[in-house]
């Protein structure tokens, strides 16, 4: 394994549901899927179901899930899963043990912090937002952060998918794919760039996002591309957004159950398609302001929601993905930073293979660079004070105790110069003494992001893809107009 992997590996999790309450939601789950039933609108998901066993009304579009035929189903599904990338020495295996960290995506404007304003995304920020990723040490996975309104709509996707390619060397997970064109767009870049279809299919260089629409719905376009992402095995992070009181019931556990239904109802779909395809229990839930109806992804709610969604992930033997970071806060600063750190905290204690949200502010519709290098500061904090605690003779360190003794000093000791190498080192927040920290300027932490940022802009060289490779991705683009 990649010393890059272990950079991500945590302790053994704790548990927000009790067993028997993971029971009961789960069955809740199963009982409205062969009840009330999913509408699906894919054709070929509902063919795949039927001849599985599910009971599909091809006029009303619902299909019944015998319970039975859930269970079969999902067993299917592959248990661990290795996110490769470009770079294979920052591989990721999903097996419970680690926790990796997506940027957000996609936003439709960009915060300038110089001068408060917001405008339009363009690629050139997919592209810088790359670069920042593959720069940070706590980025585990880059997701094209923007729609980038300079392109035309019918190729954003694509273009966003190039620009990540050649700007990044780790995993690429795509978000926008709307329909079933964009994926297979999407599979010929990657493939050409492993090496075929073939090869694609054991090294996972992409993952996808596919949303379900919640209460109960699977649309059509959307499903279709998750069948072909099942035909080629690229990871589909199922993601439902379930909205506690608006799109789901009004309590954590009614919105759990909702998500639960929709979550196995597609990942029925892809097994019984193609059985073995690899996919994430992924969700982003949340709960809305009681006031305005608004989606508030950074409430106490929204975070529970997140962490026991993960759990339902374990109680059916999935790898999970949920959002715990995207604060509904309108700037980088103070509730960005409050709304994040506590996302992140509780979801390392819990334990989520991966978790989406680095680097958006405004309810995940805005891009602020000066929030990404604040949200890698917190993952890093997080994930550090999540390590494994190892006790053994070396760390009791007894004879050092002995040696140095009553009032004497670690600071000059061979197991200081060792060890205060692995302490978590802060990239952007400030430790020195009051004095110091007047004389270097007294740098707000938002100054000391944007020069953090233009040096990584200015400093970071990524080798580019193989040309003969970029001209294939250029051809593939091309096509795809």
């Amino acid at each position: 394994m990649s010393s890059y992997a272990e950079k991500f590996r945590i302790r053994k999790s704790g548990s927000v549901l009790k067993e028997q309450d993971k029971k009961k939601i789960h069955e809740a789950a199963l009982e409205v899927m062969e009840k009330t039933g999913i509408k699906i609108h894919s054709k070929v998901a509902r063919d795949s179901l039927k001849k599985a066993g599910a009971i599909a009304d091809e006029k009303t579009l619902i299909v019944r899930f015998p319970k039975s035929v859930t269970t079969d189903l999902i067993k299917k599904v592959p248990q661990k899963i290795i996110l490769a990338a470009r770079n294979k020495e920052f591989d990721l295996p999903c097996d419970g043990e680690h926790i990796y960290w997506t940027t957000n995506g996609t936003g439709i404007t960009v915060w300038e912090q110089e001068t408060r304003t917001a405008r339009k995304s363009v690629l050139e920020d997919i592209r810088k937002s790359a670069i920042l990723g593959d720069w940070l040490p706590y980025v585990s996975i880059y997701e094209p952060m923007v729609v980038a309104h300079d392109v035309p709509p019918k190729i954003h996707v694509a273009m966003g998918m190039k620009e990540a390619f050649n700007n990044t060397r780790k995993h690429i997970l795509s978000e926008s794919t709307h329909t079933p064109e964009e994926a297979k767009t999407q599979v010929k870049m990657a493939a050409e760039i492993v090496g075929g279809i073939e090869e694609l299919k054991k090294r996972h260089i992409i993952s996808a996002m596919v949303c379900t629409m919640s209460p109960l719905i699977l649309e059509g376009p959307a499903t279709d591309a998750a069948m072909v992402w099942a035909e080629n095995h690229v990871p589909v992070y199922i993601t439902s957004m379930a909205m506690m009181g608006m799109s789901g019931p009004a309590t954590i556990a009614g919105d759990l159950v909702v998500n639960h239904a929709e979550t196995l109802a597609l990942a029925a779909a892809m097994q019984a398609h193609e059985p073995g395809s690899p996919l994430f229990y992924g969700s982003v839930l949340t709960s809305m302001d009681p006031r305005t109806g608004a989606y508030v992804p950074g409430s106490p709610e929204s975070i529970v929601l997140g962490v026991t969604s993960s759990e339902m992930a374990r109680y059916v033997k999935m790898p999970s993905a949920c959002g715990g970071l995207g604060s509904s806060a309108k700037e980088p600063g103070i509730q960005s930073t409050l709304e994040n750190s506590i996302g992140a905290k509780f979801s390392t204690t819990i334990g989520v293979d991966v978790m989406n949200g680095m680097g958006m502010v405004g309810g995940d519709t805005m891009l602020s660079y000066e929030q990404l290098i604040i949200d890698n500061e917190i993952v890093g904090s997080a994930v550090s004070s999540q390590k494994e605690v190892p006790v053994n003779d070396e760390t009791l360190a007894v004879d050092l105790i002995k040696q140095v003794g009553i009032g004497g000093s670690f600071l000059g000791t061979e197991l200081t110069a060792q060890k205060a190498r692995d302490f978590y080192m802060p990239l952007l927040f400030n430790t020195d003494p009051f004095e110091s920290w007047v004389a270097k300027g007294k740098k707000d932490f938002l100054d000391i992001a944007r020069e953090k940022i233009d040096w990584i802009l200015k400093n970071h060289k990524i080798e580019p893809l193989d040309r003969n490779v970029a001209l294939a991705l250029d051809r593939i683009v091309k096509d795809a107009m």
